[in-house]
Formats: structure tokens, C-alpha cells, sequence
């Protein structure tokens, strides 16, 4: 069974059902599979034999990401039968910085053999998450933050900044959506401007910096994040380099195939100390978050 599906994709499930002595079933048992989906709505697909004890059932289009737990059980003479397990379909937009082949190039694999498909593309997943913790958001994403009032300057928690898209400040009861007024086109008392590269934005009275009204958590701003320009190469490679790091630990016993463990970061012989090898960090570094963003 495939291990991560997209969404709105038609997951196909089989079972071997199983007999009192261990023996596939044969006759016309009951055979039930209960599906829960991550909101914890549950539904009984049908199912259908396919001979020599090998029952099927499809759930249609799933459309909600997360795990989705399965149960089969089938009762009938001198039939008991339990069994558990799960898929996951993966969330829309998530960050995917290599595909597959590139993937399969790097590794010097064969374009042909897809019998590790499944499991490179959840070391692809799982790239692009470490990725995102480290040189912030690679594909863009826009995020919603409330930050205090009482300075004349916000700064954002996720760079690279892309574009604002609203500000808004409350007080008391009156909200004042706040609009965009670049130095020398001020129109009015209730502005701001933009420093993409700083991630910043500065409350401005008809050209002049002002505080935002004080309060906690009073002023709201809406904005997309994402680098100009695309995914950097470095940060690129890097992502193929930690794929080759995590493939070499799980799929080959921890052999230094590609390289010794000193190239990983790693000393003693031993490759297994480091989810992120220091070689991977080192390509990541010009684009590093900066300390202290949540």
C-alpha cells in the first residue's frame, strides 16, 4: 500500500483476511473496514473479495490531510479477525523543494526502480520541513500575527518577506485598517511602510513615524512570505544532501556509501548523530533565519 497520498486522490486498500488457524478465509465471511479520517469522521467502504482470502475497498477522494486510521474485521465460522493500521495524505501546498527524479539522480538510482518511492518521497517531506526551520519559507505561505501596540515599529517572525497585505490596529472599540504610504506620497494620518528585507513595518503619520496605539496584542498584520527569485541552489543541494544523509541511515545500515562520517558531521565512525549533518547546515547558512524568530 502506497504511504502518503495527495489529496483528492482515490486510496485503494487490500487485506489478507485470516482464519482461526491462521489460514486464509474461505466462504462468505463478514468483512467490515471502518475508516476514520483525521476530523475524526468515520465511514464502512464496501468491500469485496479477490479471492484466496484478499479483500478490497477504495475510499473515494480523500480530501482532508493528516492520518487516516483503518480497521478490518471480519467474523464467521471459526473467524475472528482484527487488524489495525493507517495512511497519510499530505497536506495541499506543502513545501516540496526537490522532486523525485533529482532525488533519484543524486542517489544514483535508477529512474526505473520505484520500489523506494514511497519512502524517498517522505525523506522529501521531511527535507522540506527542516528546511523551512532553518532558512524560513521557500514556497510562499501567507501567515496572520497580532504583536503590541506602543512602538513605532513591528517586526515580522517570518522572512523573507514577500508583501503585506493588510494592517490593522485596534483601539477600544474602533478599528483602523492602516494603508500602504510610501515616504513622499503620504495622504493621511493612518499609513505604514514596508522594509521587505528587514521584515519590518513602520507606523507613519502623514510621512512622519508615529507609535502604534498601545496595547497587547492590538495590531494585526496579515502578509506572505516567500524568497525572491525561487529556492536557492545551496539551499537546494542541501535538501539533496540531507535526503542522501537519511537514505544512507535508514535504507543502508548506516554505511558510509557516499561519503565518510567526518563529511557528514559526524566523527568516530559512526553516522548516526546528526539528523542535520553539519556539510547540510553549511549550504543553508546565507540564508539562515536570524536568531530569535519564532
Amino acid at each position: 500500500m502506497t504511504l502518503i497520498y495527495y489529496a483528492g486522490q482515490d486510496v485503494r486498500l487490500s487485506e489478507t483476511i485470516l482464519d482461526d488457524t491462521g489460514a486464509p478465509v474461505t466462504g462468505t465471511p463478514t468483512v467490515t473496514l471502518t475508516v476514520t479520517d483525521p476530523h475524526g469522521i468515520v465511514t464502512t467502504p464496501a468491500t469485496s473479495t479477490a479471492g484466496s482470502g484478499l479483500y478490497v475497498a477504495a475510499v473515494p477522494a480523500v480530501a482532508v490531510a493528516g492520518i487516516w486510521l483503518l480497521r478490518w474485521t471480519a467474523t464467521g465460522t471459526g473467524i475472528g479477525y482484527a487488524s489495525e493500521s493507517q495512511f497519510q495524505v499530505r497536506p495541499l501546498g506543502v513545501e516540496q523543494i526537490v522532486d523525485l527524479l533529482s532525488v533519484k539522480a543524486h542517489l544514483n538510482l535508477p529512474v526505473t526502480d520505484t520500489s523506494q518511492d514511497a519512502e524517498l518521497q517522505g525523506f522529501i517531506l521531511a527535507a522540506g520541513e527542516l528546511a523551512r526551520d532553518v532558512v524560513g519559507p521557500l514556497l510562499p505561505e501567507q501567515h496572520t500575527e497580532w504583536h503590541n501596540g506602543g512602538n513605532p515599529t513591528i517586526t515580522l517572525d517570518w522572512l523573507p518577506l514577500a508583501t503585506v497585505l493588510s494592517v490593522t490596529e485596534y483601539v477600544s472599540a474602533s478599528t483602523w485598517v492602516l494603508t500602504e504610504q510610501p515616504l513622499g506620497t503620504s495622504t493621511d494620518a493612518y499609513g505604514y511602510t514596508v522594509d521587505l528585507d528587514r521584515g519590518q513595518i513602520v507606523r507613519r503619520a502623514t510621512g512622519g513615524a508615529v507609535c502604534f496605539p498601545p496595547g497587547i496584542k492590538n495590531v494585526k498584520v496579515v502578509y506572505t512570505a516567500a524568497p525572491p527569485g525561487g529556492i536557492p541552489w545551496t539551499v537546494r543541494l542541501g535538501a539533496l544532501e540531507l535526503i542522501r544523509h537519511l537514505f544512507q541511515l535508514t535504507q543502508q545500515g548506516g554505511r558510509p556509501r557516499f561519503g565518510g562520517a567526518d563529511l557528514d558531521g559526524e566523527s568516530g565512525g559512526v553516522p548516526t548523530g546528526f539528523a542535520l549533518p553539519q556539510r547540510v547546515l553549511e549550504l543553508w547558512q546565507p540564508f539562515k533565519r536570524p536568531p530569535g524568530i519564532a
